[in-house]
C-alpha cells in the first residue's frame, strides 16, 4: 500500500517541514490552588489532597499554536475564497504578512492513568501518559518560490527539518519541604518513555538556480522513519543518457506492528520558594532521550545535483502547473534506501520561571507571573503570562491569564469544581477566537484542557 507517493514528498520539500514539539500542560492553572496536575510543570508542586484521575479523562491537553493564519494563504476573491497563488493576488500582498519562519505546532497529551496521594515524607504521583507531538515551519522563501515562479531567479532554503513522534510515558514524582531551608520546597520527576513510532526528515541544503533556459539545483537531504515492519517501496528510473538507478517512490505499510520501538527516559527538576506574601518557582522539564531501534533511512547520500533545460513555470491554482513543478524538481526528492538503522532524538525540553504574590487584603485572591521558555536551539519559543487566581470557598478555583511571546497575544481561563469525592476542571490558554469580516481565523491559537478527578 503506497500511502507516501512521491508528489507528497516533492511538497514537503517545496512547501513543508514538520518538527516535533512538546506536549503542554494548562499554563493558566500554574499558580491556581485545586489542580491536580501542577506537578507536569513543575515537579516541586505538591497537592493538598490524594486523587486518582479518571481512566484516559483524568488529565486531557490538545494544543495548536502558530504564527500565522488561514488569513496569510487564503483570500476572497469576486465572492470567492482563493489560494494566495492565485495570478489574481498580488506577490506583495500574498508575502506582505507572512513572517520570515513561519510556525505551526500540533500536540496530545492523554493522561491514561492519574495517581497523586501523600506518602515518604512528602507528595507522590504516578502517570501513564500518551502523548503525540508534530509542527511546521515554512521559511517565506518556499512561498515565495510557490507564488513567484522563476521572477525570483535565486533561492537559497536550507536547515529545513521534519520530525513527529509518538510515545508512551510512565512518570514517578516526588516532591518536599526541605526542613534545613523553611520555605523552600523541591521536587523531581523520573520519566520512562516508550516510544511508539516517529518520523523525521532533515533539509540540510536546497538551492534552486531557475534561470530561463535553464534550471540548476541541488539538495542534501535525509528521511527516517521509526515504525516496527514499515518498508519503503523503490521504483527504478531509466534516464536518457545516464545509467539507470533505483529510489525510493513510497512507503508500505501492510506489515506493520503497533508496539513499543524502543525506550527513552527523560527526568524533570523543579523548586520553589516562599518568602512572605511571594512564592518563588523554577523547573526544568523533559530533559532527556527516546532511542528508536528500528528506523528505516532513505536520504541523497551527500549534495546531489541536477540540471534540466525545462520551460519556465507560471504557478497557478490549476493541478497542471503544480504536476509540471512536481516533476520537474522531482530529482531533488529521490532518496536511496540505506536500509535499517538506530535513531535517537532529543526531548524537547523546557524551562519555567514564575513568582506567585497573595493580595495581603484578600489572601484567596493571588496573582502570578510566569515565563515559559523551550530549550531548543532550533525551534525557540518563549512567553510570559500573568494570572489572577480565587479560591473564594475550597472547592471552587478559577484562573484567568493573558499571555504575549512567540505566538503572539491571547487570553486563557481555567476552572476547576469540587473539592474531596469529586473534581472536574476545563479550561484554554488561548481562548481569544480572532477573525476577519470574512469570518477566517487570522491566526492558529487553540487549546482545549480537561480533567476528572477522585480527590480523597
Amino acid at each position: 500500500m503506497n500511502i507516501i507517493n512521491r508528489k507528497l514528498i516533492a511538497l514537503s520539500f517545496a512547501a513543508a517541514s514538520i518538527m516535533g514539539v512538546s506536549a503542554q500542560e494548562a499554563a493558566t492553572g500554574y499558580f491556581m490552588e485545586n489542580y491536580n496536575m501542577k506537578w507536569q510543570m513543575n515537579p516541586a508542586f505538591g497537592n493538598r489532597n490524594g486523587y486518582v484521575g479518571f481512566p484516559a479523562l483524568g488529565n486531557l491537553n490538545v494544543n495548536v499554536n502558530g504564527n500565522f493564519g488561514p488569513t496569510d494563504l487564503v483570500y476572497p476573491l469576486n465572492g470567492k475564497t482563493v489560494l494566495f497563488t492565485n495570478p489574481e493576488i498580488s506577490a506583495q500582498e500574498a508575502l506582505g504578512n507572512l513572517k520570515n519562519v513561519n510556525r505551526m505546532s500540533q500536540s496530545l497529551g492523554l493522561g491514561v492513568i492519574q495517581v497523586g496521594f501523600k506518602a515518604f515524607g512528602g507528595y507522590n504521583n504516578i502517570a501513564i501518559n500518551v502523548k503525540e507531538n508534530s509542527s511546521f515551519s515554512l521559511p517565506k522563501s518556499i512561498f515565495s518560490l510557490v507564488k513567484e515562479g522563476i521572477s525570483n531567479k535565486e533561492y537559497d532554503i536550507k536547515d529545513l527539518h521534519v520530525k513527529a513522534e509518538a510515545y508512551a510515558e510512565i512518570a514517578l514524582n516526588h516532591s518536599r519541604e526541605i526542613k534545613q531551608v523553611p520555605g523552600l520546597r523541591a521536587g523531581v520527576s523520573l520519566k520512562f518513555l516508550l516510544p511508539v513510532g516517529f518520523a523525521e526528515a532533515d533539509f540540510d541544503e536546497l538551492k534552486l538556480n531557475l534561470g530561463a533556459d535553464n534550471w540548476q539545483a541541488s539538495s542534501n537531504a535525509r528521511l527516517r522513519i521509526g515504525m516496527d515492519g514499515l518498508r519503503y517501496e523503490k521504483k527504478m528510473k531509466y534516464p536518457e543518457n545516464q545509467r539507470p538507478y533505483e529510489y525510493v517512490d513510497g512507503v508500505n505499510t501492510d506489515d506493520i506492528k503497533f508496539g513499543i520501538n524502543g525506550f527513552g527516559f527523560g527526568i524533570d527538576l523543579g523548586a520553589s520558594y516562599e518568602w512572605k506574601d511571594f512564592n518563588f518557582s523554577l523547573a526544568f522539564t523533559d530533559l532527556g532521550t527516546l532511542s528508536y531501534s528500528k528506523v528505516q533511512e532513505a536520504s541523497t547520500n551527500g549534495t546531489k545535483t541536477f540540471e534540466t533545460a525545462a520551460h519556465p513555470i507560471a504557478i497557478g491554482d490549476d493541478s497542471k502547473s503544480w504536476d509540471e513543478l512536481v516533476d520537474a524538481l522531482s530529482p531533488l526528492y529521490e532518496l536511496e534506501d540505506n536500509g535499517t538503522v538506530s535513531s535517537s532524538t532529543a526531548l524537547l525540553g523546557k524551562f519555567r520561571a514564575g513568582v506567585d504574590y497573595t493580595f495581603p487584603l484578600y489572601k484567596k485572591l493571588h496573582f502570578g507571573l510566569l515565563n515559559t521558555t523551550s530549550l531548543s536551539s532550533m525551534f525557540p519559543s518563549t512567553e510570559f503570562r500573568l494570572s489572577a487566581n480565587v479560591e473564594p470557598i475550597k472547592g471552587i478555583a478559577a484562573s484567568l491569564s493573558a499571555a504575549a511571546g512567540t505566538y503572539g497575544a491571547n487570553y486563557g481561563f481555567l476552572l476547576s469544581l469540587g473539592n474531596k469525592g469529586f473534581n472536574f476542571l476545563v479550561g484554554m490558554d488561548y481562548a481569544a477566537f480572532k477573525m476577519d469580516k470574512n469570518h477566517i481565523p487570522l491566526s492558529t491559537n487553540v487549546d482545549f484542557h480537561m480533567g476528572i478527578n477522585f480527590p480523597f
